[in-house]
């Protein structure tokens, strides 16, 4: 089953546990890295220095990708790639579907710009207008910006490491492991029962939203959606290191 951005809305708007993960090139280059070392390499290149900002150990970026598969085996809603324009794209967009799909549980589908699709049309904030608490797990900051558009009371937030491509003079801890290792604790004290959870975190954070669901979280991936709520664009042809774009600004 395909569902289409109001059927998303519908579901977010219930209020019940659901986990919606996406998926594009970068996951299924990472799902495909243990088959050879050309796919290894590329892996490292195109997704984990790009990510990351540094080449993981070989035994992480497993670690990663077997996270990543019991991500898309746990979720309730996954986002392919549906765009008009499929067909003129690389290769490893147009096999997205046939690598991420034979390792959901779910038959239940979107398009994995359905999140960017609710930002343009209003709905995603239709959604969170008026929620008491949102939680979030992305590279921003917009803890005051969600207050002062939908008029929430308490977000709960836990900000990650940046994609290093697009943000530059981070010196913090590294998402993975030692944030990823931490993250279910903090999850346990985060409210997410009932309420809107958010998350922009990559490869290594499509599982969040199962962790979300299972304490009772109502929870998107919507991924660089957030940089452009920051005010950045990470996506696109005019992304690229610092730039802003204040469109969608919250």
């Amino acid at each position: 089953m395909m569902l289409n951005a109001d059927d998303i809305l519908t579901i977010l708007q219930s209020g019940k546990p659901v986990s919606i993960i996406r998926a594009g090139d970068g996951e299924k280059i990472v799902i495909e890295s243990n088959q050879d070392l050309l796919k290894y390499q590329i892996c490292i290149k195109s997704v984990m220095e790009r990510q990351m900002g540094y080449e993981p150990t070989m035994g992480d970026v497993e670690k990663i990708r077997l996270n990543l598969i019991e991500a898309y085996k746990g979720a309730d809603i996954v986002g392919i790639p549906a765009q008009k324009n499929l067909d003129s794209l690389n290769k490893h967009w147009k096999d997205v579907e046939k690598v991420v799909k034979p390792l959901c549980t779910t038959t239940t589908f979107t398009s994995t710009d359905v999140a960017y699709d609710m930002l343009y049309n209003g709905m995603l904030g239709q959604w969170l207008k008026g929620k008491k608490t949102i939680v979030y797990i992305g590279c921003r900051d917009i803890d005051q910006a969600l207050k002062n558009r939908y008029g929430t009371q308490t977000v709960n937030s836990y900000i990650i490491a940046p994609e290093a491509k697009f943000t530059s003079g981070y010196e913090g801890r590294r998402h993975y492991p030692e944030i990823f290792n931490e993250m279910e604790w903090w999850l346990n004290a985060a409210k997410c029962d009932g309420n809107p959870c958010l998350v922009g975190a990559g490869v290594i954070g499509k599982i969040y939203c199962n962790w979300m669901r299972d304490r009772g979280g109502v929870a998107f991936d919507i991924g660089a959606v957030m940089d452009l709520w920051a005010g950045f664009s990470t996506r696109g042809p005019q992304r690229g290191l610092d730039v802003k774009d204040e469109t969608y600004k919250l």
